[in-house]
């Protein structure tokens, strides 16, 4: 199903609502976890492109419908139906939707409502600011099925909590219930259940509220802080700033 510019788009495994200048992405396969299937991650693509194309969306909210799973991880059922290599490597490889996730212009905000494990974890991960409800769990649990992380839980979880911290969550399998996630740093906030919600809903509101265009560069520099090296990060900062006080200036200063 093809995404229109309208409020609400209701797809198979998600469904993307858009209210003022918030979007609100929900993972929609309650009954089986909100696993990550090749249908999720194509819709997510189309969702992701969709989103970051829009000038008027300035935050963006990531969360799942129902109140265990925020996204179980990789559908472990359709990874076992039968498939070559290559098709394997051909389907996830065209499917890098953490990454669009990661690279959307807006600021993000992940509302763990469940368990955030595997995949589910790092599209988590790949959002600006994560939310998480009391009884929410996160963790990278490829190791225990014999397998790594394939959405960028290697490199964006130790950049957020330190290469030691990480490396105990990815070797042992190590499960952060909410209280834990947020004192090892690894969500911002930790609140009730029944408050997620309307917690990520008020966050979002107030960011969005910020000047647009100064919003989405603040966006870029603080990537820019984890792929760059620290002095050409300041150059690109001190430009941003020059560009945004011209744009203060009337035409007739």
């Amino acid at each position: 199903m093809a995404l229109e510019p309208t409020w609400v788009s209701d797809l198979e495994a998600t469904s993307l609502t858009i209210e003022g200048a918030v979007a609100t992405v929900t993972l929609q396969r309650p009954d089986a976890a909100n696993a990550r299937n090749q249908t999720m991650r194509t819709e997510l693509v189309q969702i992701w492109d969709h989103v970051g194309s829009r000038a008027d969306v300035s935050a963006v909210i990531l969360t799942a419908a129902g109140d265990r799973f925020f996204c179980a991880g990789m559908d472990l059922k359709e990874a076992g139906a039968p498939e070559s290599p290559a098709e394997r490597r051909d389907r996830l490889k065209s499917s890098r939707d953490i990454e669009l996730l990661a690279s959307l212009p807006q600021p993000t905000v992940a509302a763990i409502n469940g368990y955030a494990l595997g995949g589910g974890f790092e599209m988590a991960l790949a959002c600006d600011i994560r939310l998480i409800a009391q009884n929410a769990q996160v963790g990278l649990t490829e190791l225990t099925h014999g397998l790594v992380p394939g959405g960028g839980g290697t490199q964006r979880l130790p950049r957020l909590i330190g290469i030691a911290r990480a490396a105990e969550m990815l070797y042992l399998g190590l499960r952060l219930s909410g209280p834990e996630a947020l004192a090892w740093g690894v969500v911002n906030r930790c609140v009730a259940p029944e408050e997620l919600q309307s917690a990520a809903a008020e966050l979002a509101s107030a960011i969005a509220a910020q000047p647009h265009r100064a919003l989405i560069y603040a966006k870029e520099l603080l990537r820019m802080s984890a792929e760059v090296a620290q002095a050409p990060g300041i150059e690109r900062e001190l430009d941003v700033l020059l560009t945004l006080l011209a744009d203060r200036q009337s035409p007739n200063d």
